[in-house]
């Protein structure tokens, strides 16, 4: 059991897509480790945590994306979830949007982002219902490829750059995958 602590959480397992009705095209999203994808948005000059509503179904994932946030990442949140950011008392860096205009706005590349300071150059998605979500990594995937795409959600989304592989079954895997992530941007 020690051993497995200090090896992590395996987020490359089960790349499926959650829903099977999923076709990607011949470009698919690639499974990565916590620690690695962690590294990833430490190194983004702009990136952005997209968060939804799915976070009330988890309220530890609402202090685990707070904890991002406080690392100085922007978070886009939905009007449902906002609701959770201001009950925990946490509205800096929070941003109040709508999934379908916030994801029209990313696909151009002059959009000066919701803080006025230009595009990002990731966004991180979590807490988004499926289909939402991989609308929205769809739509970027085809019309702004110099935003890269990360999944942070327990499911595999197959239009991300990055993503974990499918972990809805295991709530203690997830969470302990976000801590090594979160563990990873510190460093």
């Amino acid at each position: 059991m020690a051993a497995e602590a200090k090896k992590g959480v395996d987020t490359t397992k089960n790349p499926v897509p959650f829903e099977m009705a999923q076709i990607p095209g011949p470009e698919m999203a690639k499974t990565y480790m916590p620690k690695v994808m962690g590294a990833i948005i430490k190194k983004a000059k702009r990136p952005l945590l997209v968060v939804g509503a799915e976070l009330f179904n988890d309220p530890v994932m609402f202090d685990k994306v707070i904890e991002i946030g406080k690392m100085g990442i922007p978070i886009a949140a939905t009007a449902h979830s906002m609701k959770g950011f201001v009950e925990r008392g946490y509205e800096d860096n929070v941003y109040m949007t709508g999934l379908h205009p916030l994801t029209n706005y990313l696909r151009f590349e002059d959009w000066k982002g919701l803080d006025g300071n230009g595009q990002y150059d990731l966004v991180i998605f979590t807490g988004i219902f499926y289909k939402f979500a991989n609308a929205m990594f769809s739509t970027l995937k085809h019309y702004n490829r110099n935003i890269k795409r990360v999944s942070i959600d327990r499911y595999y989304h197959v239009n991300a750059d990055m993503t974990f592989g499918n972990l809805a079954f295991n709530p203690d895997d997830y969470h302990a995958a976000i801590d090594e992530l979160i563990a990873a941007m510190k460093k």
